[in-house]
């Protein structure tokens, strides 16, 4: 690569300036993006992108724009041996006193994650390049992507030893700070290594030095005293204030371990050509170089392995010197696919690189973001491991600002919100002080909507009738603190949900007694994000003699038994349809559990004996019963065919039984049969409706013995019915027969009306 300096050239910051944004498409369409600004000169970008053949992709990146509050380090952690997890890494930076607003990984690791590149920490020379290219920031904030930086290390022996005649002897250094290796020469180990040891397992050689004068950087002279010479089988102490040479023994190098002895003064003389790299008070590896002089490198020489699509994580400076740290989830079908090589070597080139770097990605791939309003930094990206994986080292920025406890930057705590169209938010806001910390908000935000559309009264904001992103601005007078935050409109969401009011399963189809109303609840769905919005937003639209929409989300149904038709709820062309069957009950017409039955027929947990009978006084049956609560469930797939011995596979009850097994909700009696068509005692109905909470999802805490006081039969209770009974009456939904609970007598389909709808409505 042609060598070239980039530097970061001062750019006056305006926080309404139109800055330069990500483009829409690598791979796919950017369907979503939102900016938050973490300081003057740094802001953090969200984007969620979709492809009609690979599907969803979400990145989230940080970019300085100049220079300003923020700016790069590196860190590796407390030794180059053993790796940190991104959220180690914020408290072991916070615990340097760093004010941290942004980290995210970088090099590539071998065992015990020691850096495969290079590591310069505030000018101290860490570990080697590795013959690997590399990221460096100078003194004067100069950024550089460098190919291949080489450091050569020697040692001069001046001699001292008695009884040994040294002086002249010189050795040349293989690497400093790596995993020692059978056969991989000469290592120098310094206490940046390990504070331990030098972590080897295997027989070697060991010349122990003691630092007389000076400092390990990439350029300079260090005077050095031979302390001890050794062979060990194992590792051995570094020490501070020394430096430990070593071999394996099969590297066959004795004959430079013998140029050594006790006493011995050493010249140690690092040297380096690279001018950016001297100029580096930070320096970090990286992988293939994707871009150079706004160009994408060929690929035909990228890392094989590493082309396919996966996590990733990027560092690229623009022409400007505008920094862009990218980094990609990938690795879930559901969440994001992420990007090959090549794609994100075009990415890299769209968002105006002229020089871009991979940096280690896959599991390794993560971002920590200090959001205004948070106390730290916290991990905004999704690890594909499920988990935080400890890593080499990370590009922290940070600021030397100073937190005063005064409010000067106002922000919202729900900025990004994803909103439909002519649809209100309650705005959440937030205040940091000088420092970007957070302090208490101001009572008295004034909030300007960019957009003439829009509108807000108090906190609330309704949103226009146009999609797009929308600006809104913060202004608190007592203080003088301002800022700015984005709400993300959308008229066309990706999924419609309805559900009947208070009910969380999913609305298709519903029976509905003659004049019996239905409220709705509608949520909706952007690309896999929840989108904020009211019921009178969607449209709906009554086919059939059914009846109408009284008031929005509320129908109310025809008198004529029979009829059939749907209710379609839509939004600029997506819709979801529920078909309706009006179908009374005139059995339920002056019953006491009518508003009970009829709400578990509108939900699609009961239906009647008959279109016109409910059946309120039969008695309820043991599988017909655990068929109720798996409807109630949502009907979750099984695997499993027949959990019991004594229920056929192909039986209508077959899989809510198997469902309730899994579940710990029904249990085999008399070796392993359930008895399904038996009568349900009270009893059992309340235990398998207690064990059934959780499925459910409804909180509760456990009744005691306490709540049973009031029923005189309460001793007839069943010993494994005692505490499930008394939840249910603690929860208000058993309130007995008669001031009995009758726990022996079978329950009625009237009483499991009750019992299931208000469980339900919990």
């Amino acid at each position: 690569m042609r060598a070239r300096t980039l530097r970061i050239t001062v750019a006056l910051f305006v926080l309404l300036s139109l800055l330069t944004g990500f483009s829409a498409n690598a791979l796919g369409n950017a369907v979503y993006t939102n900016t938050r600004q973490l300081a003057d000169n740094f802001e953090y970008i969200n984007t969620v992108k979709w492809d009609s053949t690979a599907g969803r992709t979400e990145s989230f990146a940080v970019r300085m724009t100049g220079p300003g509050e923020a700016y790069p380090i590196v860190m590796n952690g407390d030794t180059i041996f053993g790796g940190f997890t991104i959220s180690r890494m914020v408290s072991h930076a916070e615990s340097q006193g760093k004010n941290v607003l942004a980290v995210l990984n970088t090099d590539f690791f071998a065992q015990s994650t020691v850096p495969l590149g290079i590591v310069v920490e505030d000018g101290i020379y860490k570990s080697n390049p590795g013959g690997r290219n590399a990221v460096a920031i100078g003194y004067d904030g100069e950024i550089s992507i460098i190919e291949a930086p080489a450091v050569l290390i020697s040692l001069d022996n001046e001699g001292g030893a008695e009884e040994h005649d040294n002086a002249g002897k010189a050795v040349k250094i293989d690497s400093l700070n790596k995993v020692r290796s059978e056969f991989g020469g000469l290592i120098m180990y310094s206490e940046a290594f390990s504070t331990v040891s030098t972590r080897t397992s295997t027989p070697g050689w060991f010349v122990r030095f003691r630092i007389l004068e000076g400092e390990m950087t990439v350029s300079g002279i260090m005077e050095l005293e031979v302390v001890e010479t050794l062979t060990s089988d194992g590792a051995v102490p570094i020490g501070e204030g020394h430096l430990v040479l070593s071999a394996a023994d099969q590297s066959n190098l004795t004959s430079e371990f013998e140029k050594f002895a006790v006493g011995d003064r050493v010249t140690l003389t690092t040297t380096c050509e690279d001018e950016r790299l001297l100029n580096a008070q930070y320096a970090s590896g990286g992988g293939d170089i994707l871009i150079s002089d706004g160009e994408i490198n060929d690929s035909s020489g990228w890392t094989t392995s590493l082309m396919p699509r996966a996590p990733r994580t990027a560092f690229g400076v623009r022409e400007d010197g505008t920094v862009i740290c990218y980094i990609v989830d990938g690795r879930n079908s559901q969440h994001s696919v992420g990007l090959t090589l090549p794609e994100l070597a075009e990415e890299m080139e769209r968002q105006g690189c002229v020089y871009a770097v991979n940096m280690d990605g896959g599991g390794s791939t993560a971002l920590s973001v200090r959001l205004p309003g948070n106390e730290r930094a916290a991990v905004v990206s999704r690890p594909s491991d499920g988990s935080e994986r400890g890593c080499a080292t990370y590009i922290l920025f940070v600021t030397d600002a100073e937190p005063d406890g005064i409010a000067r930057n106002l922000g919202l705590k729900n900025d990004g919100v994803v909103v439909l169209a002519n649809s209100s938010v309650d705005f959440e806001y937030t205040a940091t002080d000088r420092g970007r910390m957070p302090v208490s908000v101001p009572t008295d935000i004034t909030v300007l909507a960019m957009n003439p559309q829009a509108s807000v009264s108090g906190n609330t904001y309704t949103a226009g009738g146009e999609a797009g992103e929308e600006t809104v601005m913060l202004y608190s007078e007592s203080t003088g603190a301002y800022g700015h935050g984005e709400v993300y409109v959308i008229t066309r969401p990706t999924s419609i949900t309805v559900t009947g009011k208070g009910s969380e399963t999913p609305l298709t189809s519903v029976r509905l007694a003659p004049g019996a109303t239905l409220e709705f609840d509608v949520t909706a769905t952007y690309y896999r994000r929840s989108v904020i919005s009211q019921v009178d937003s969607f449209a709906f639209d009554v086919s059939g003699e059914i009846g109408e929409m009284t008031e929005p989300g509320i129908f109310t149904a025809g008198l004529t038994a029979g009829n059939t038709g749907a209710i379609t709820v839509s939004a600029d062309g997506r819709e979801t349809e529920i078909k309706i069957e009006i179908n009374g009950f005139a059995d339920m017409e002056e019953h006491w559990a009518k508003e009970y039955a009829e709400y578990l027929l509108q939900i699609g947990i009961t239906r009647g004996i008959s279109d016109t009978e409910y059946g309120p006084s039969l008695l309820m049956r043991r599988g017909d019963f655990i068929l109720m609560l798996y409807r109630a469930a949502g009907e979750p797939d099984v695997s499993v065919v027949s959990a019991f011995d004594d229920v056929p596979g192909n039986m209508y009850y077959t899989q809510a039984l198997t469902w309730a097994a899994g579940e710990g909700i029904a249990e085999g009696l008399d070796g392993n049969n359930f008895y399904p068509q038996e009568p349900l005692t009270r009893q059992d109905a309340f235990t398998f409706t207690y064990r059934a909470l959780s499925a459910l999802n409804k909180e509760h805490a456990d009744g005691t013995e306490e709540n049973l006081a009031d029923f005189p039969d309460n001793d007839l209770l069943d010993d494994y019915a005692v505490i499930p009974t008394a939840t249910l009456i603690s929860l208000g939904i058993v309130d007995g027969i008669d001031g009995t609970l009758s726990p022996h007598d079978t329950m009625t389909r009237a009483q499991m009306a009750k019992v299931l709808a208000m469980v339900m409505q919990l």
